[in-house]
């Protein structure tokens, strides 16, 4: 009788186990894409002067298909900042890549200033797949790094080690006897006139 009470529970729990949860498709990140300067030159905005604009669907298709990733599934009680109208779309297409620049328009919501890394980068494929994706505030890893300069190797005996006065003629104000604290009256100069 036990048995029994217990196998229908262990059969829905086993049920929901072998459903598998609906998943993104897995993102290529081809980092040998470099996106464009989108800022470089000035851009045409559709509907700026009331002249016609014409988008291929192929370009349409890839806005589509960046904004879809950024902003994820629109509903009616999508707050505005989420919303796809509420942002400003910059378009490059260059051999075969549509390039996309998605940035937060706060004044859309009334506001003053976006949000923190509110925007992001794309290059879809003719074939509308994502070839890159970079948010703002994730590293560039496309970017050349950038050199510090030549290798000045500290001496093991230095690592940990307190230092002297740069060159010896003017100490350090906090390697000087006892100066004015919170603790203490009147005025004690931390550096003696010689």
């Amino acid at each position: 009788m036990v048995t029994k009470r217990f196998m229908l529970p262990a059969a829905l729990l086993l049920a929901g186990c072998l459903r598998t949860p609906p998943t993104r498709a897995a993102l290529v990140s081809d980092t040998s894409i470099d996106f464009p300067a989108f800022f470089e030159h000035p851009a045409v905005e559709a509907g700026a002067d009331g002249g016609p604009v014409e988008l291929t669907g192929t370009v349409l298709r890839a806005v589509e298909v960046a904004a879809a990733d950024f902003l994820g599934t629109q509903h009616a009680d999508t707050p505005c900042p989420d919303r796809r109208e509420a942002h400003r779309y910059r378009v490059i297409q260059q051999q075969g890549i549509v390039f996309i620049r998605i940035d937060e328009d706060p004044r859309f919501c009334g506001l003053t200033v976006p949000g923190l890394h509110s925007g992001a980068q794309y290059a879809v494929g003719s074939d509308g797949r994502i070839l890159r994706r970079l948010r703002d505030g994730e590293p560039g890893s496309s970017l050349p790094p950038m050199d510090a300069g030549p290798v000045i190797p500290v001496p093991s005996s230095e690592v940990g080690r307190s230092f002297d006065p740069p060159d010896g003629s003017v100490p350090l104000p906090f390697l000087i006897g006892p100066g004015r604290d919170a603790g203490t009256s009147g005025s004690s100069p931390l550096v003696t006139p010689p």
